[in-house]
């Protein structure tokens, strides 16, 4: 009696599978933020939440470095695979400035912005759409302003981060810059470097230490 039940269950299983065969058991997860992080910390957290990853956009060459541009589906849904598509890997220097032509003159109060920063050293990875890096915070420093006949008009000093900005009446200066974030040879270098600054215009001139 018990194996004709057993086998009559059978029946009714199979019967059922017949009769709806589109039928599957679909796992789906719960969608992590994958966009912005590097490509091995998104596929560690993928796997965390039982998610299929699919990569694609730029050549994939470091993993450890590339980052992830966009991921569809978007954090929070549901959905058993989720596609990134990565930045690609960029190459510059360790060390870099603002990246702008100098003098940068814009309308705005008649004044002197000048930063510090140091260019070159060794060359290191980053990834980004287009090989673009945020513009690096500028090192500490002391700008010296004078005359056309000399005479020393404005000095101010500022600490990591902070750029110096000088009022000044129009006219043309010679500006110096003492690096106090670097030293050669036990002393702080100093450049120099002439502007000219316009009536009703912000000037910009940084000051840049080449570095090896």
């Amino acid at each position: 009696m018990r194996l004709v039940t057993m086998i009559a269950v059978f029946l009714v299983v199979s019967a059922n599978a017949v009769a709806h065969p589109s039928v599957r058991v679909s796992h789906r997860c719960h969608v992590p933020r994958l966009t912005g992080l590097v490509l091995n910390v998104a596929r560690s957290r993928a796997a965390h939440s039982g998610c299929r990853l699919r990569v694609k956009g730029a050549a994939l060459e470091a993993p450890q470095v590339q980052t992830v541009e966009r991921q569809s589906p978007a954090r929070g849904e549901r959905s058993p695979e989720v596609t990134v598509w990565l930045n690609p890997l960029c190459h510059g220097s360790a060390a870099y400035g603002p990246g702008f032509n100098e003098p940068l003159l814009t309308a705005g109060p008649t004044e002197l912005v000048s930063g510090f920063y140091l260019d070159g050293g060794p060359l290191a990875r980053f990834s980004d759409r287009g090989c673009k890096r945020p513009g690096p915070p500028p090192g500490a420093g002391t700008v010296e302003v004078a005359n056309a006949s000399g005479t020393l008009v404005g000095t101010e000093t500022s600490t990591y981060g902070h750029l110096i900005t000088i009022p000044l009446p129009p006219g043309s200066y010679t500006i110096t810059g003492t690096f106090l974030g670097a030293t050669i040879n036990g002393v702080h270098p100093r450049i120099s470097e002439s502007v000219v600054v316009p009536p009703g215009e912000t000037v910009r001139q940084d000051f840049f230490l080449s570095i090896p």
